[in-house]
């Protein structure tokens, strides 16, 4: 039988080979009444939602979110979480809305949408409006996905217009409640995509990594916050080799805001900055960051890393380049016996200034290698330089990009 004597019996709701082949290819979810489900649904408490991908489990189809234009009529009101089970070859499709949490706002165990293990999945949502103690979405893979039968995120792409507080214009502190949750404690979350179109903004923390994280691309265009004493990105130590392309800034002079916080190694970052934040704070490096590279653009005229970052880690070996002005020249004492210098964030020329200089050493990883002369010396972020010197010396070090 051709393909063209298919189309009317499948339009028709007909069956091929004994299937039962759906009306539609997609369950419909409105929240004016025009779908299978909405708030109209009985008993529901999550706007129908719930209901829908419960009905999407058991029928074997997409799910289809209505939106609606001017954002004042497409709002789903929701007060019990919003589970999504282990899920292979899914899609969530749909408009622009709202998902508002009218739930409990102290409970912790109250997140709005949680995901479990997904493969090969596509998640388009709207904004998240959430004033929970929990998390807006919280991203955790716990059980196997139905086909291949272990528990995963992979080969995902989970796309939003935003994740917000309910309060976005009046500032102040925020005790508790997350954004975005990325828990891989159970199993990782990786190879996957996540974009956030329109911003996260104004929780306790905004996104914040757990566990296996590992090889993503995270792309988010405004993570800002007006929330005194928040974080805006928490990067756990089990984070490696993902991608992230963000745009920080703080809001109504909002205090204390930790703007990317790294525990995680070898990961490549694009941070625009427009500031506000406490000096050193742009950029956190805590004691287990390694590896990492970051590409820092701002707007000042003048560029200090001592303004944008705060470098705690164990190994020299992060390194971070900059759209801007470069970095002044530095003129730091050497004191009589000698120092060991160690290059960090960038990399520079330096070359050792004064009398009784009597060796140089360059070590670099488990190789050394002894320096003869004057000359300007080519370090890399991780290197060391070991001087002797009879007397008090200066060593100059020249940023380069």
């Amino acid at each position: 039988m051709c393909f063209a004597c298919l189309i009317p019996l499948l339009v028709a709701g007909g069956s091929l080979a004994g299937i039962d082949t759906p009306v539609t290819a997609q369950v419909i979810l409105a929240w004016d009444a025009s779908g299978e489900f909405g708030p109209q649904t009985p008993g529901t408490r999550t706007a129908g939602w719930q209901e829908a991908i419960d009905r999407c489990v058991a029928t074997g189809r997409d799910l289809y979110v209505k939106g609606g234009w001017g954002g004042r009529k497409a709002i789903y009101n929701v007060s019990e979480t919003i589970h999504l089970p282990p899920t292979q070859d899914f899609r969530i499709d749909g408009g622009v809305y709202v998902l508002n949490w009218t739930g409990s706002a102290d409970d912790p165990a109250k997140d709005l949408m949680t995901i479990d293990s997904t493969m090969n999945g596509e998640y388009h949502f709207g904004i998240f409006v959430y004033g929970g103690a929990g998390a807006a979405l919280r991203i955790r893979p716990e059980r196997p996905v139905p086909i291949d039968g272990f528990a995963v995120v992979v080969e995902t792409a989970i796309t939003s217009q935003g994740l917000a507080d309910p309060a976005p214009f009046t500032p102040g502190e925020r005790k508790a409640g997350s954004g975005l949750i990325l828990d891989g404690s159970k199993a990782p979350i990786t190879c996957s995509r996540f974009d956030f179109i329109g911003g996260i903004l104004n929780f306790r923390t905004c996104v914040e990594s757990r566990g296996s994280f590992v090889q993503n691309h995270f792309n988010c265009l405004h993570l800002h916050t007006n929330a005194h004493n928040s974080t805006l990105f928490a990067l756990g130590p089990g984070s490696s080799q993902n991608v992230f392309d963000l745009a920080i800034g703080v809001d109504q002079g909002a205090e204390h805001v930790r703007g990317i916080d790294v525990s995680g190694r070898n990961n490549t970052f694009r941070i625009n900055t427009r500031g506000g934040f406490p000096r050193g704070s742009d950029l956190l490096l805590e004691s287990s960051a390694s590896g990492n590279r970051f590409e820092i653009i701002h707007g000042k005229q003048d560029f200090n890393a001592a303004e944008f970052i705060t470098d705690r880690a164990d190994r020299p070996d992060n390194r971070v380049a900059w759209v801007g002005a470069t970095p002044g020249i530095l003129n730091l004492p050497v004191p009589a016996g000698g120092l060991t210098y160690t290059q960090r964030l960038y990399p520079a020329s330096v070359r050792v200034q004064g009398e009784g200089v009597s060796a140089a050493k360059l070590i670099r990883g488990p190789d050394a290698a002894e320096l003869a002369g004057p000359g300007e010396i080519s370090l890399e972020p991780g290197d060391q330089l070991r001087i002797e010197t009879a007397k008090p010396a200066t060593l100059r070090v020249i940023p380069r990009m």
